[in-house]
């Protein structure tokens, strides 16, 4: 057996509440999984899993389905003469009794929670319970309570069709107005939070993410699917509810967009999400755990955009007076495909500005230690092997191998500032001054702009013209 039918956990929450009930009717509060499924065992077990035992007693039976899979090897389900006289006589019997819900709860519990269509007893399982829920008998003990919710679980949406019950529930969610949460959805079925954990919820959230690409492309589907993934949002307890599926989610995501560029608007949905769900892929490297390269590169391609993106307009509010020439020279590199990675590093107030510019706190960034001014910053650079560290406020542009001892690593939190201003070998100036970077001189006749783009044709061998590296008139004034 897979581990998918290990022991349930202590504090699964269960459907449990699959109902509250009117008049003492209903399913009622389900007694804990594991307590329960090891009693049934054990009460099979003295009697040597005989199917014909009058010893084990109709609790015994009615709570059988706890008891199928406790561990890999071990459960009810390797007793087939017992399993086959449940499903084939003790349950039909049940449709006849008094209260047939109590029957049916151990039946939901375990079809939902163990949800295994490739496993020949699970599908005895299913098809038992399917025949039992649709029931005449069964469907108008439901609509007397307020478990009606499942009513339209088992009949309009089939969820006890393994083949197509995951589809149907996955096709319902993603069809849900945009103004509508999923709890609203949960409550409407009278579930519980427990139900977004099962594995029949995870198949329905796998083929969820097997949607179509026009539907995947839009930002309603995004958002959706952020809010499936993600459990306990806001709380301290947030987590992924299916951590094994990341590859599958962030793909699902972002692969509609590998050859083409998202709008503006997609593109920053899509960010917001993956960066609160899995967090920033070039430093947080648990939370891509798996994912396809394809992905993790798109995504990091964005955020490299953002984050140079967000220098530039902290040097607007910092009155860097060239800043518009360095956005102009470092975005020509990057539309062109040569900035492989960005990470900035800021002083006092530019920190101050970023929080400005960036108030829900995603993008990230570092912070540089030691005597510098407060509105200075550092926009860090990876083009092929080389590191290019460019100062903003009068101070210099630096490259240095990446392979180098000095070279600062990308991606930390804080720097001091004899990391930032490293010595090299790597000199602008051709060892014409003491200091080997380059200042940023007559911007608006390309001076600084040409002996950099000299620079880099010489040592990483790629050639862009200096009229490519200026700004309009207009967008420099």
């Amino acid at each position: 057996m897979q581990e998918f039918f290990a022991p349930l956990p202590q504090d699964f929450d269960q459907l449990a509440h699959a109902a509250r009930t009117k008049r003492g009717g209903g399913f009622g509060k389900d007694p804990d999984l594991r307590t329960v499924g090891e009693r049934t065992y054990s009460a099979f077990e003295r009697v040597a899993f005989a199917p014909t035992s009058t010893a084990p007693r109709q609790r015994d039976w009615r709570h059988i389905p706890y008891a199928l899979w406790l561990a890999a090897d071990r459960g009810l389900h390797t007793h087939t003469p017992l399993t086959d006289r449940y499903f084939e006589v003790a349950v039909p019997e049940a449709l006849a009794s008094r209260r047939p819900l109590k029957w049916g709860r151990g039946l939901l519990h375990t079809y939902l929670q163990g949800f295994n269509p490739e496993n020949p007893v699970f599908l005895k399982l299913a098809h038992t319970a399917r025949e039992f829920f649709l029931d005449p008998r069964v469907l108008a003990s439901l609509s007397e309570t307020e478990a009606n919710g499942l009513e339209r679980l088992i009949t309009t949406l089939d969820v006890l069709d393994p083949l197509n019950g995951p589809v149907h529930v996955a096709n319902d969610i993603l069809g849900m107005p945009a103004d509508k949460t999923l709890a609203q959805w949960q409550e409407r079925h009278a579930l519980t939070q427990g139900f977004w954990l099962n594995n029949f919820c995870k198949q329905a959230f796998l083929e969820a993410l097997q949607a179509p690409e026009e539907i995947r492309s839009s930002i309603g589907y995004v958002k959706r699917m952020c809010e499936w993934a993600m459990h306990d949002i806001g709380k301290p307890t947030q987590r992924l509810r299916y951590p094994l599926c990341r590859d599958e989610f962030a793909y699902s995501l972002l692969s509609p967009w590998f050859e083409r560029n998202p709008p503006q608007d997609i593109k920053n949905a899509l960010l917001s999400e993956l960066l609160r769900t899995l967090g920033d892929p070039r430093h947080n490297h648990a939370g891509w755990l798996g994912v396809r390269r394809e992905a993790m590169e798109t995504a990091s391609r964005w955020l490299t955009s953002r984050t140079m993106d967000a220098f530039f307009e902290i040097l607007r509010h910092t009155e860097d007076d060239i800043g518009p020439y360095r956005r102009r020279f470092w975005e020509a590199y990057f539309h062109a495909g040569h900035i492989l990675e960005a990470w900035i590093a800021l002083g006092e107030q530019a920190v101050q500005e970023l929080q400005k510019i960036d108030p829900t706190g995603e993008l990230s960034y570092a912070k540089i230690l030691g005597k510098i001014a407060p509105n200075q910053c550092v926009l860090m650079l990876r083009m092929g092997n080389i590191l290019f560290c460019d100062w903003s406020h009068q101070g210099r542009l630096r490259a240095i191998p990446v392979t180098a001892k000095q070279a600062p690593k990308l991606y930390q939190s804080e720097y001091e500032l004899f990391q930032l201003r490293f010595p090299t070998t790597l000199d602008f100036n051709d060892g014409q001054l003491d200091d080997p970077g380059l200042l940023h001189y007559e911007s608006e006749l390309g001076g600084w702009q040409d002996t950099a783009r000299q620079f880099i044709a010489q040592h990483l061998g790629i050639h862009l013209a200096l009229t490519d590296l200026m700004p309009s008139e207009s967008s420099a004034n």
